[in-house]
């Protein structure tokens, strides 16, 4: 078997499980202890869950939904067995025991084999790949099969749960964030349930449930807490990059102040509204998902984030179903209306904002251009004065970048430059901001930063320049360095006057050898 990075689960941080550890790391194994509810390591391949360690079945399979990577459940009995058996995807695993360790490790090397062939597939015919639930496929023929069967004492309901403008949440944090959300939603909810109780996604941001409870009184509070659980949890926007919380920084926005390393994380209100309808003695398929959708609408109409009963309309309604479907009517239009508003409001912002980029931007580097660094720079410069604050800024130019264009041609050239980019944002600081000057020159713009600061600041880029390994488009290496000249706002300096000494600063650089750093 490879070497693989494994995320080992435990139930809360500082629990020891190295007697569980110790062999498979001897077989070579990279073996990561995380707690649960955490977000697990991005670099690890497959997930292992103990069910002994959980006690409760339903915060074991509440863990097993939150994240989507092959995993393989460890039960202690025959009896935890079965009952993972009941919600595991056919693509995952389960074995008895963590002896012998021959056995897990097969166990762990035919997840990895198998989890993206046929039983991948087959798993997605009943189950929703995203949250682990019951799909809506699957909710037909539970449901139909429930109506079917006789009527139980319980007073039994159908409740259609729909996450509150959960598009806005993708527009906002991104999809990594919406399916983040519809995973701890249907944890959430899969963890308030009661034995017995029946959960699928019915599609999209909607999820649907049978509850089974002694009277309708009982249900009502049940899915109220449900709703209230929802709307008090912590949900939080995930990076990118598996780490951390995802940044929200509007690169054109002037004002928008870029935000700092340690910052608070970003917290994402989601609230749900709920429609349900009560099974009655022969109802049917249709009736009731119909009759739940209906109450699904007015509780969206009402203003969100609330339950509402059929049977509670119908007695608004006076008994009339025709009046009753007219407002369905109503609520259907008007939340659609609203959807359709956001949308162009959203369509207009991303045409403007696209206009701004292109007027702001460098098409090459997808820096900011020349016309937007004499704009923000004389902003920069009147702010700095006017309170008394610092400003430094660099200028860089790259060696015998002529001899490039002349050497390799000259789309290797804007390759170069494109990837001197990459390597000099990523460099900077959130506060700071680059721009292309002309050529292979640019200029740093660093607000709040005394000389000192700013010369590590450059010093970090051109070692970093200097240190890339760089292709030409015929794989041969580019060897590049830049000179870099740093100059610091003086009283009365205006935009222009800090350019020029940053200017002089490069020439004197060039002329000591280049591939350094000179102060004017």
């Amino acid at each position: 078997m490879e070497a693989t990075t494994i995320a080992w689960v435990l139930p809360h941080e500082g629990y020891d499980d190295e007697a569980a550890l110790a062999p498979l790391r001897a077989q070579g194994l990279r073996v990561l202890p995380c707690a649960a509810g955490a977000p697990l390591p991005a670099e690890a391949g497959v997930r292992v869950l103990q069910a002994g360690l959980f006690g409760d079945p339903r915060r074991l399979r509440r863990e097993y939904l939150l994240d989507a990577r092959p995993t393989l459940i460890v039960a202690a009995s025959a009896e935890q067995e079965a009952d993972t058996l009941e919600f595991l995807k056919a693509r995952d695993d389960v074995v008895r025991g963590l002896q012998p360790v021959e056995l897990l490790l097969l166990r762990l090397a035919r997840l990895l084999k198998h989890a993206g062939g046929e039983a991948r597939l087959h798993s997605l015919q009943f189950t929703d790949e995203l949250t682990g639930l019951a799909n809506r496929k699957r909710w037909q023929a539970l449901l139909a099969q429930e109506l079917a069967g006789d009527a139980p004492a319980e007073c039994r309901a159908v409740v259609l749960f729909d996450l509150d403008h959960f598009k806005q949440i993708n527009d906002r944090f991104g999809h990594q964030a919406g399916d983040q959300v519809l995973r701890e939603s249907a944890a959430l909810l899969l963890d308030s349930l009661a034995p017995g109780d029946r959960l699928a996604r019915w599609g999209g941001e909607e999820f649907v449930a049978l509850l089974a409870r002694y009277d309708r009184a009982t249900v009502v509070a049940d899915v109220q807490r449900m709703l209230q659980r929802l709307a008090e949890h912590a949900f939080v926007a995930p990076a990118a990059g598996g780490s951390g919380f995802e940044r929200l920084v509007n690169r054109f926005d002037d004002t928008a102040p870029a935000p700092l390393d340690g910052e608070p994380l970003r917290r994402m209100a989601v609230s749900a509204s709920a429609g349900l309808a009560f099974v009655r003695e022969r109802s049917s398929f249709a009736d009731v998902m119909s009759q739940a959708d209906v109450a699904l609408y007015e509780a969206k109409g009402r203003g969100r984030n609330r339950l509402v009963s059929y049977e509670s309309l119908q007695e608004s309604a006076g008994g009339e179903e025709r009046d009753l479907y007219v407002r369905h009517f109503e609520n259907v239009t008007r939340v659609l209306t609203e959807r359709m508003t956001t949308l162009v409001t959203n369509m207009g912002r991303s045409l403007v904002e696209a206009a701004r980029r292109e007027a702001n931007q460098d098409a090459l580097t997808q820096l900011h251009n020349r016309r937007y660094f004499d704009a923000r720079l004389a902003r920069e410069v009147e702010t700095a004065h006017k309170h008394g604050r610092a400003l430094s800024l660099a200028l860089i130019d790259l060696d015998h970048f002529h001899d490039v264009n002349a050497t390799f041609g000259y789309p290797s050239g804007d390759q170069v430059l494109r990837r001197f980019a990459d390597v000099a944002r990523h460099g900077v600081r959130l506060t700071d901001w680059l721009a292309r000057y002309g050529g292979e020159e640019f200029c740093l713009v660093m607000p709040d930063t005394d000389q000192a600061t700013a010369e590590r600041v450059a010093e970090r880029v051109r070692a970093q320049v200097a240190a890339t390994e760089i292709l030409s488009l015929d794989q041969r290496r580019v060897a590049l360095t830049a000179s870099i000249g740093v100059s610091q706002l003086a009283a009365g300096d205006d935009p222009l006057g800090l350019v020029q000494r940053a200017s002089e600063a490069v020439l004197a650089a060039k002329r000591a050898g280049r591939n350094r750093l000179a102060v004017a």
